[in-house]
């Protein structure tokens, strides 16, 4: 979804404990155990990219706010490799 020309990212597509089939995006080899807002905004802003953060909660678990990044790429990409990308990092980021 694009909100105020980024992207709208969410920790769980990158939650190595959360099944494909409840929102994670990634496959394991790139997936984190736990991943926070902010390591998500420290490997955007690695990139280069832009990031705003909002607190709010992924709309299937409402009870759990755990904040969404709203990115915006230096350079035109589908969200799909934008969320590849960033996985990557977050995977050299993550301890």
């Amino acid at each position: 979804m694009i909100k105020k020309n980024g992207y709208i990212v969410w920790p769980i597509y990158f939650d190595k404990n959360v099944p494909r089939s409840k929102c994670r995006r990634v496959p394991l080899s790139l997936a984190v155990k736990n991943p926070s807002i902010e390591n998500i905004v420290k490997a955007a802003e690695s990139l280069g990219w832009k990031v705003e953060v909002e607190t709010a909660a992924y709309p299937s678990m409402w009870w759990l706010k755990t904040g969404r990044a709203i990115i915006k790429p230096d350079k035109p990409m589908s969200k799909n490799s934008l969320i590849k990308t960033l996985a990557q990092r977050l995977k050299i980021l993550s301890p």
